[in-house]
């Protein structure tokens, strides 16, 4: 499947959204690709005749504020509508969903496989018998994984594991003495089988 047309119109700012649906508007109607086309351009048509208007008050009260709000939820809806309709019917075919006037949804940018964070550390917790490791994560990934353990004999999957999404986190379940080592990798790629940064490790005080 194709790049589809973009279905969520609300974040489109304000001075481009009325341009941008009357161009749909205009290119739906009389479309040889769209036997309904009419109909939805009709929709967009009437979402436009209540927000325009609204959108070019200079210093709107209030309540004219709370109408336009509405207005365009009305015509972001009925250009969702018309993207809809128009990506169940060519999927495949950018040329006629760009002849509906309206934009393709960007791709997604894919990182397949992400380094591990390039700084982390550990420190003396916060709490008794605390390890607190810090970590900044790396571009792209949504979430850090860190693994820690007291025996670096074992292998890396059975060591106690941690994800986060934040700066720092506590390690807890050690009492005062044991040297504790860790290692992070990063979370969000298209695979789970990302990299191991190099092992640190702390003595817990």
């Amino acid at each position: 499947m194709g790049r589809l047309l973009r279905t969520s119109y609300a974040e489109v700012a304000k001075d481009k959204i009325g341009p941008l649906a009357l161009n749909c508007q205009t290119k739906l109607t009389g479309n040889t690709y769209y036997p309904a086309g009419k109909t939805y351009a009709e929709a967009i048509e009437a979402a436009l005749a209540d927000y325009t208007p609204a959108a070019s008050i200079k210093n709107p009260i209030p309540e004219q504020t709370a109408l336009l709000a509405q207005y365009r939820k009305v015509l972001d809806a009925a250009l969702a509508a018309a993207a809809k309709y128009a990506n169940g019917l060519y999927p495949d075919n950018e040329a006629a969903l760009l002849s509906t006037g309206l934009e393709l949804s960007k791709e997604r940018e894919k990182h397949t496989t992400l380094p591990p964070p390039k700084k982390y550390s550990l420190h003396d917790g916060t709490e008794p018998d605390t390890l607190c490791a810090k970590v900044t994560r790396a571009d792209y990934a949504v979430a850090t994984e860190i693994r820690y353990t007291d025996d670096p004999s074992l292998p890396w999957y059975e060591w106690k594991s941690v994800t986060t999404t934040r700066p720092s986190v506590l390690l807890r379940g050690y009492k005062k003495k044991p040297e504790v080592f860790a290692m992070f990798r990063s979370v969000g790629g298209d695979t789970d089988d990302q990299e191991f940064s190099e092992v640190v490790s702390r003595v817990v005080q």
